[in-house]
């Protein structure tokens, strides 16, 4: 994962799947900023974070298991009714492509390469994930969910020009 960023109101980030599980479930300042990161309200900001459908599949495996409504009802709600996340279906062209990038590193996961893959046809620039077993280059720039991308982020927010 990579280092120092700079990022532009214009580029758009691909969520993978912990960011949500550390915004909702975590603990601590991350969460914190994940949440001022992830609006639930209108702001002045182009549409920019975008996910796949098969997030919300694995979000709601630990929640289904322990019986977690609350749970399962923020996941389910946020994800339909956030206007700033696009939320992309898996069609035969993604499932194809992440085929192909399972070929060329066996050692991605199915789902992750999907979501690789999602990231790719979106043209986001960032894949921001907790999950140290991705690694570039994807076509997309790996990022670390971290305090320190995080406030990048929101600084690139805070200081754009509309």
């Amino acid at each position: 994962m990579s280092g120092t960023i700079e990022p532009k109101i214009t580029d758009r980030i691909y969520l993978d799947t912990d960011v949500f599980i550390e915004a909702f479930e975590g603990r601590g300042r991350l969460r914190v900023l994940l949440q001022s990161f992830l609006p639930m309200e209108p702001v002045r900001i182009p549409q920019r974070l975008v996910t796949s459908e098969l997030t919300l599949s694995e979000l709601l495996v630990r929640p289904l298991e322990l019986q977690r409504d609350d749970l399962i009802n923020v996941y389910d709600n946020w994800m339909i009714t956030n206007p700033y996340l696009e939320i992309v279906p898996i069609d035969r062209g993604v499932l194809f492509k992440a085929a192909l990038l399972r070929a060329k590193s066996k050692s991605l996961k199915l789902p992750d390469a999907i979501h690789l893959t999602t990231a790719q046809e979106m043209n986001c620039r960032y894949f921001l994930t907790n999950d140290d077993r991705i690694k570039g280059p994807h076509g997309v720039e790996i990022l670390a969910l971290d305090e320190i991308n995080i406030e990048a982020f929101l600084n690139g927010v805070a200081n754009a020009t509309f």
